[in-house]
């Protein structure tokens, strides 16, 4: 009799353990399934301000290419910077290799992480080519202003 009860009692254990590992790895689940959600909507929050940034960048140009003063230029260099930067915080990722103490040489390693993000880096660049020479222009206008006067 005491065998039986044994086993049972072992039986008993081994189903509140299935039970346990069956409660963890629901929670795990809802965990992992919770992280992935808000990866996703933190991915579509940064699409939705790159557009914006985007179309607020064309109607900069098109200001700049209508009124080139300076108070556009600067609004457009800004905002074509805050662009660029954003982009390649979240399409690049640099990896340094190497530099040992006796061999301080080291390699960087730029490697595409988001593809999506490196083609409408490259798109806005192609787009805006025109307006940035004409900023690239303003810019050795005004240094060679500033070498006049000093």
């Amino acid at each position: 009799m005491r065998v039986g009860t044994k086993h049972d009692l072992q039986d008993i254990r081994k189903g509140q353990n299935a039970a346990v590992n069956k409660k963890s790895t629901d929670s795990l689940f809802s965990l992992f399934a919770g992280e992935l959600k808000a990866r996703e909507q933190e991915q579509a929050g940064h699409d939705q301000s790159i557009t914006g940034l985007r179309e607020e960048l064309d109607t900069l140009g098109k200001l700049l290419e209508q009124d080139p003063t300076i108070q556009n230029f600067k609004r457009f260099r800004e905002l074509l910077s805050r662009i660029v930067k954003q982009v390649s915080n979240e399409a690049y990722r640099l990896e340094k290799i190497g530099g040992t103490p006796t061999n301080p040489r080291y390699y960087e390693i730029v490697t595409v992480i988001d593809k999506e993000a490196d083609k409408l880096y490259e798109l806005i660049v192609r787009e805006q080519k025109d307006r940035m020479a004409i900023t690239a222009s303003v810019i050795g206008i005004k240094g060679l202003v500033i070498d006049l006067v000093t």
